[in-house]
């Protein structure tokens, strides 16, 4: 892709009607202040157009009427007089409506959320809302910074499914994550919407346009809500600007490739702000007949055990009409990946599936692609990877993945982050049952009462994309009022609860027994405080993505401190009754340094909870027999629990599935006890035995166990 910028006008946009301009709603009235947020931005995830400017000032300062006339609304934190709305505003004692205040007089002060949000014409004043920084409107003011559109992309009309390229087929969005700068005196005034954008097509040399250009938004009124799907695209937020550039206000639309030859065209996205300041970014592409967009990703919303014990799979599919089915793959370590079903198996019009004879104790991680039907099939995305321990005489504990956050300090379209908290579980040898879940599926599930530990995790979500919904609050207070533990681990948990409803916060202080301190624990190292705790210590906050703002706390309605930063400050707080509990950690479990401080960590919470039952026998077993396989499927090698009850030689073979024998082992003389052997895929000459199933069946005296059934997967 070869991009460059040039200022382009192609059409002016002083044309407007006159209207009387405006000073300054804040002292100096007739001095240019900072502009930190204007007209039609997208606010919170595509909730709304900000109907206003913003223009900061501190909490308690005076805001000043910009014209006279009278007060013709008011409420306890705003007032509109004549054309204009404050908002975010105090208004002054003794104000009325019906009262006239002249040009400068003090309306009010400003709240909490520090700034006046400017409201030109709507509402009582009798005009439709309007920009405030149009030409003749609010001045004096000068931008002489052109907006900018560093981030060009191509996805399926009506989707959010990316070309992975810029060879592009069929219908197609035109997205642009465009913003302009109105000054340079804080980060927070160069990331304001755009006035104007709009896109052209051009021959590969750019001698012709071929199509356009084309403007469809301009942010000189207010529009519908409604709308907004149709101006911004997923991941849009308060804070990012992605313009759906080939979208009507009010309709979809699209590039259509079909109507052109196949071959080099270019594309040109131009934004304007609203002083005539002009930036365009040229793209090379192609055009192609041939179908090369792969379908969108699929979620698994659950992995573990069905009512009857055999594992189950369920995910929500995309939406593609070419979708053709799905690729499940699992992996023993996370690294080495393989697959037993595909799209033939696993067919588009699935959403669950099940796999019988799922061995119990085989730890083992799972992710799932969409392919489509075209000539070549296209493949989708990865989804989160999810892991899954079946153990039904064991312990339950629940894996929620709730990190939605793709725009903080993890910006990727997938994670495995749910497998740092199974693997730790794995590794801390707790031998609980372990199934994975979304966030959605939990928050909707009607009984979560069968798990003894919820693990919830939240990433970085934050006030936008929300650590606990009201839903999951809910979900969450149930299950914990009817006996269990929960485990949560978000850096901004706090920081996002505290600044929400009262509910919000009685869910703060009450259920998970805390309070918000701050936003910053000052310190990278963690240590243990308390009986449980005490001895632990680990370092956090690098990989597998930067945690540069973890909450501390302070402890509530009973709760108490259990690690602390390197600061002093408090970074978890527990909680433990009578078969409940809770412990919230405020940074991102995931990004401690290493798997090992994550598995004593994790040993250590479990612990707190009282710990998990163990199904392993500690006395002298009763019987000759074989207790575990794992894993199973293998791709190297698999262990073999075994338990003896008298010492004795003990004989191990492995067949194939034609009877033959593969590997013969006789072992020492053991007292009574537990033991394990590990297979690593070779006969009686070291050769490496091909995949299938084999059978293992162990000797010792007269007795001998049943054959285990293993599947070998290279």
């Amino acid at each position: 892709m070869i991009v460059r910028r040039i200022i382009w006008v192609l059409v002016p946009l002083g044309l407007f009607s006159q209207i009387n301009n405006f000073p300054w709603p804040l002292a100096d009235m007739n001095t240019q202040h900072r502009i930190s947020a204007t007209f039609d931005e997208c606010r919170e995830d595509r909730d709304h157009f900000h109907n206003g400017t913003d223009i900061p000032l501190a909490p308690g300062q005076n805001v000043l009427n910009i014209q006279a006339g009278q007060i013709t609304g008011i409420g306890s934190d705003w007032i509109r007089v004549e054309d204009f709305a404050y908002v975010h505003v105090i208004p002054l004692a003794g104000l009325n409506v019906g009262n006239t205040l002249s040009q400068g007089a003090v309306v009010g002060h400003t709240d909490s959320y520090a700034h006046i949000h400017l409201n030109y014409g709507g509402g009582a004043s009798g005009h439709p809302t309007g920009n405030p920084l149009r030409p003749g409107k609010l001045t004096p003011f000068n931008d002489p910074y052109h907006p900018r559109s560093p981030i060009i992309q191509f996805v399926r009309d009506g989707t959010n499914a990316a070309f992975p390229g810029n060879t592009l087929s069929g219908r197609v969005d035109i997205i642009a994550q465009a913003a302009d700068t109105t000054d340079l005196q804080s980060t927070i005034d160069m990331n304001n919407g755009v006035y104007k954008i709009g896109w052209a097509l051009h021959s590969a040399d750019t001698s012709e346009v071929l199509r356009g250009p084309f403007f469809w938004f301009t942010a000189n009124e207010l529009y519908s809500n409604s709308y907004i799907n149709n101006v911004y695209a997923p991941g849009s937020s308060t804070s990012i600007y992605r313009y759906i550039v080939t979208n009507r206000i009010s309709s979809n639309s699209f590039l259509d490739c079909d109507a052109y030859e196949p071959g080099p065209y270019v594309i040109s996205v131009m934004s304007a702000d609203t002083r005539d300041n002009w930036d365009t970014t040229y793209v090379r592409i192609s055009m192609s007949d041939v179908d090369l967009l792969p379908p969108g990703r699929p979620d698994i919303s659950f992995i573990g055990a069905n009512e009857n014990g055999h594992l189950r799979i369920e995910w929500e599919g995309p939406s593609d009409p070419d979708l053709g089915g799905y690729i499940l793959e699992f992996s023993f370590n996370g690294t080495t990946w393989n697959s037993n079903h595909g799209p033939d198996v696993l067919t588009a019009d699935m959403t669950d599936f099940v796999v019988e004879g799922f061995p119990e104790n085989s730890y083992i991680q799972f992710r799932l692609k969409a392919v489509d039907t075209a000539p070549i099939p296209n493949q989708s995305d990865y989804s989160d990877t999810y892991g899954v321990r079946l153990n039904s005489a064991a312990d339950a504990i629940l894996i929620v993945d709730g990190f939605d956050r793709t725009d903080g300090s993890w910006t990727g379209n997938q994670h495995d982050f749910a497998t740092y908290y199974s693997q730790a579980v794995v590794d801390s040898d707790a031998p609980a049952s372990i199934t994975t879940v979304s966030n959605e599926w939990a928050a909707n599930a009607n009984n979560l009462n069968d798990f003894k530990v919820i693990i919830w995790f939240v990433g970085d979500d934050s006030r936008t994309d929300e650590t606990f919904s009201e839903s999951e609050q809910n979900a969450i207070s149930d299950y914990l009022d009817n006996g269990g533990y929960l485990f949560a681990s978000g850096a901004e948990i706090a920081y996002d609860l505290s600044a929400g409803s009262p509910s919000d916060i009685a869910f703060m202080n009450q259920t998970l027994h805390l309070g918000y301190a701050g936003d910053n624990g000052n310190s990278t190292t963690v240590t243990g405080v308390g009986d449980v705790f005490s001895g632990i210590s680990f370092t956090y906050g690098s990989e597998p993505y930067e945690e540069d703002w973890p909450d501390h706390f302070h402890s509530a309605s009973g709760g108490e401190v259990t690690l602390q930063y390197g600061s002093g400050l408090n970074a978890a707080i527990g909680y433990r009754d009578d078969g409940s509990g809770t412990l919230v950690l405020g940074l991102a479990f995931e990004t401690i340094d290493t798997e090992s401080a994550r598995s004593e960590l994790m040993g250590r919470i479990l612990q707190y909870f009282g710990g998990i039952s163990d199904i392993s026998v500690n006395q002298i077993p009763l019987t000759f027999s074989v207790s575990r396989v794992y894993p199973n499927p293998f791709n190297q090698s698999v262990n073999i629990e075994y338990q003896v009850s008298e010492t004795a030689l003990t004989l191990i073979k492995v067949y194939d599935i034609q009877g033959r024998e593969v590997i013969s082992q006789m072992i020492e003389a053991q007292a009574p006890g537990v033991y394990n052997w590990n297979w690593t895929a070779s006969d009686h000459r070291g050769r490496s035995v091909p995949s299938g199933a084999y059978f293992i069946k162990f000797y010792q005296g007269d007795h001998h166990s049943s054959a285990q059934k293993i599947m070998l997967i290279k």
